[in-house]
């Protein structure tokens, strides 16, 4: 079967295994609420007294304000603190946004890179706060339920129909290994080992301040349910084990928020004490307050911190920092908001009016504007589910089309029934729109953009709920021909019908447009126009590393002004772009959109390989994961010196050359073109020598169009030449590069050395800040007790992969120069992507030169 076919069926067959899943979910939902009626759920929910959903919102704030204190307590064990307002924004942004969408380590780890990365907290260190969250989250959910379990056993074994002791024992054993876990707390000792995992050991005081917040947080979460649900029929310790159980399949179940899991457990372990309907209405008030509540007020914070009205009184020594990271959240967060107004359209389109504001609608407006009101409002639902795409990927057009179909819903969301609530959120949406208009500045076409089977899967979940929701709201309607053709004021099912129905059809229509269209880009290899246009480009920026770029085996993509550009190649499923964009900063982050979009179209996977940490948010804007690959070795020439006793091995090399007849000398660009034979000559004595063959991509090769570009260090021994380097530099910025490194098998041993030293010193003589040496792979990767698996891997390989490559060796040879390490990572998209990014680096570069 051609690859070309597989790709494309690859691309429907998630989607389709989604559609089948939500008809399976849609089928056992229509069986399971026989038992519930839609119209008493409705009256119960309105029923719900002020002081009850006042309680409920002050219990929020405390479990809020206890997920802020663990912020502020796990910090400082990952060696670092945060000043008080990004705690604020990181921590309560970071954790809305985590309990709306799901994979909150995944999300609210997003959001804590980029507010806490803006006050100089290091990726590492967020790293490892996601972990103690997580370990800590983990631990307290055990312990509380363990408690819950042991103080009303009886209740909670005569609600679930178990023995007493099914419930006792294994509590009771849970708090045991707890207790005996806290005697082994104490800073300082040896890590404490489960499975793979390794956790710093925590003094006694941290682990119960741990446990104590995380109760705090748990307890505030159901206390914000318990309080909705009628007096009196059930006990709060009894309910908290009830809670926590569904907490717990919530979060194994891996659904976005635990949607449908969670309010699955409560109804079910709640059936003998409160009726369904009043579960389900006070589950739907509980979703409201403790979930889209804090997402709304996310928001709304994040567009006053674009209006600069707020972060330079709060904080002027690191506001306008703080500031410009809350701006970069924007996106997000207001595609997770429009999508969730989005599919709440669909289901008020699909669910009844209340009769009484129809009634008093009849008495104002005409039939028509009622009817066409509700269908045209079921359909802008479906649009803003795919404009919410585009809103995460900062498209100016998805912004225009969002403020203009959230206008129109406004109206619409009145004229259909008098919908002040529904009116409420929408006014605050486009509020909130307005506020962070300078974030969507990205001009690309909203259609053309790739819609992601995971994207798809959501909205067909959404549209499913919206059928479910009318099957479920008209259940005694008996269904007829005839209701497709009734209009009237009280026709309350036929109109759902048709607006379901149509907003169903519709949706379906663009997803499968967007599916079926043909991608609209292949990575192409370089022009002749494409190189010069590059090289322009490289000779007015500083990074002289960029000149890779000019060994002609990668391809470009250059934004939409020609003035800066990415480099990147493909294998398999991975576009992997080497370093961060070449040209002026503020093309960047476009750049690296349409990057991710363009491997998007072709179903693969994207990488962007060795960029600097300064740049980091711009590839967390995009979605992306980041691990780290090793550090560069940077001679900071200003600084650079022969004297001293660390230098003595310099000063040796230098002398000891002299000795064995080294001399050194620096051949410009102009001159080079005259001695390439002479280079090749010890270029292939090198190869046959090393027993290898010429590299790519990431790795400078011999080729006279590259060789030409820079100069090159030439050392002779005895007037023969034995060795060289070629120097990478733009003309821009003072720094320069070591590109190509060879030499010949009868040089010195000393050759290299010499030939460094001298270059050292020459750059430095002629105004040079900097000279780069090149990655040491996997360095600085220390296993530290709360480190990745990924950082495990690598310092096995570094302590023992000496056979497959020279690490400690690489490192050892620069660290004689005393350079400056600076870390540099691996931005790529998905799970499991970046590692099979990185194996397609290596096949990439050792495939070398076309």
């Amino acid at each position: 079967m051609p690859g070309g076919l597989l790709q494309r069926l690859r691309r429907f067959l998630l989607p389709a295994l989604g559609l089948l899943a939500c008809g399976v979910i849609l089928v056992l939902l229509q069986q399971l609420s026989s038992g519930i009626d839609y119209h008493a759920t409705i009256t119960v929910l309105r029923g719900l007294p002020l002081s009850v959903l006042g309680w409920s919102v002050l219990a929020t704030v405390i479990s809020y304000a206890a997920l802020i204190g663990r912020d502020a307590t796990l910090l400082p064990l990952a060696g670092t603190r945060v000043a008080p307002v990004p705690l604020l924004l990181g921590a309560a942004c970071g954790s809305a946004l985590g309990n709306a969408v799901g994979t909150g380590a995944l999300t609210g780890g997003a959001v804590r890179y980029r507010v806490y990365g803006s006050v100089g907290v290091r990726p590492e260190q967020i790293a490892q706060l996601m972990l103690l969250i997580t370990v800590s989250f983990t631990a307290g959910l055990v312990v509380l339920t363990a408690v819950s379990g042991v103080v009303a056993a009886p209740a909670i074994a005569a609600m679930l129909h178990l023995p007493e002791a099914a419930v006792r024992l294994p509590s009771v054993a849970i708090l045991v290994a707890s207790g005996i876990g806290l005697l082994f707390c104490r800073a300082g000792g040896p890590p404490l080992r489960i499975g793979r995992l390794r956790i710093a050991r925590l003094s006694r005081r941290a682990a119960l301040a741990q446990l104590f917040l995380v109760g705090i947080d748990l307890l505030g979460a159901g206390l914000a349910l318990w309080v909705l649900l009628p007096d009196g029929r059930t006990g709060l310790v009894e309910f908290m084990a009830i809670f926590t159980a569904a907490i717990t399949l919530g979060v194994i179940s891996h659904v976005p928020g635990g949607l449908g899991v969670f309010e699955a457990v409560v109804v079910f372990a709640l059936r003998d004490s409160v009726s369904p309907d009043q579960a389900i209405a006070a589950l739907l008030a509980y979703r409201a307050i403790y979930f889209l509540l804090p997402l709304l007020l996310s928001g709304i914070l994040v567009a006053a911190f674009e209006l600069r009205a707020v972060s330079g009184r709060l904080a002027p020594q690191y506001g306008e920092r703080v500031r410009r990271a809350v701006d970069q959240l924007a996106p997000p967060f207001l595609g997770v908001i429009t999508f969730a107004i989005g599919a709440m359209l669909l289901v008020s389109g699909a669910t009844p009016s209340f009769r009484q504001r129809l009634d008093l609608l009849s008495m104002a407006a005409p039939l028509w504007l009622v009817e066409a009101s509700h269908f045209l409002g079921s359909l802008v639902g479906v649009v803003l589910l795919f404009v919410a795409r585009g809103l995460f990927h900062r498209l100016d057009g998805a912004w225009w089309l969002a403020m203009v179909l959230t206008s129109v819903s406004l109206v619409l969301s009145l004229a259909k029934g008098l919908a002040f609530g529904e009116a409420t959120l929408l006014l605050c949406l486009l509020l909130t729109l307005w506020g962070v208009r300078p974030r969507f500045n990205r001009p690309a076409s909203l259609l053309q953009h790739p819609l992601t089977p995971g994207w798809l899967m959501a909205i067909a979940t959404v549209t499913i709920v919206a059928v479910w929701s009318m099957l479920f709201a008209f259940r005694d309607t008996a269904y007829t021909h005839d209701l497709w053709w009734q209009f009237a004021f009280d026709a309350r099912a036929p109109r759902a019908l048709r607006a379901t129905v149509a907003a169903a059809a519709f949706a379906t229509g663009l997803a499968l447009w967007v599916l079926l269209r043909g991608a609209s880009a292949r990575a192409v290899p370089p022009s002749a126009q494409d190189l010069l246009d590059a090289a322009q480009i490289i000779r007015t920026q500083e990074r002289s590393s960029a000149l890779l770029a000019l060994m002609g085996d990668k391809s470009f993509l250059f934004s939409a002004s020609r003035r800066a550009f990415l480099m990147y190649a493909c294998r398999g499923r991975s576009w992997i772009a080497l370093y961060d964009p070449v040209g002026p900063r503020e093309e960047w982050a476009e750049l690296i959109w349409r990057f991710v979009e363009l491997a998007d179209s072709q179903d693969g996977r994207v990488a962007f390989y060795q960029v600097r940490p300064e740049n980091l948010p711009l590839y967390l804007d995009a979605g992306l994961r980041l691990i780290k690959l090793g550090e560069e070795a940077v001679i900071r020439l200003d600084d650079f010196t022969l004297q001293g006793g660390q230098r003595s091995h310099l000063r040796y090399a230098l002398r000891r050359g002299e000795r064995d007849g080294l001399t050194f000398e620096l051949v410009p660009e102009a001159a080079v073109p005259e001695i390439a034979p002479m280079l090749a000559r010890i270029s292939d004595a090198w190869l046959k020598t090393q027993q290898t063959r010429e590299k790519g991509f990431s790795v400078a090769a011999f080729g006279p169009a590259y060789l030409a570009a820079q100069s090159v260090a030439l050392v002779r021994q005895h007037g023969a030449p034995v060795a060289f380097v070629t120097v990478m530099a733009t003309g821009h910025g003072g720094e320069a590069t070591i590109g190509i490194m060879r030499h010949t098998p009868d040089a010195s041993a000393y050759a290299m050395e010499f030939l460094f030293t001298r270059l050292a010193l020459h750059l430095k003589e002629h105004g040079f800040h900097a000279l780069s040496l090149g990655m040491a792979p996997l360095a600085g990767l220390a296993p530290t007790p709360l480190a990745s698996s990924w950082h495990h891997l690598a310092s096995l390989l570094w302590q023992h992969g000496g056979r497959l490559y020279n690490f400690q060796g690489l490192r050892a040879f620069k660290n004689k120069f005393a350079p400056s390490w600076e870390p540099r990572y691996l931005a790529a998209s998905g799970t499991i992507g970046p590692y099979l990014a990185l194996a397609d680096v290596t096949m990439l570069t050792g495939a070398g030169r076309p």
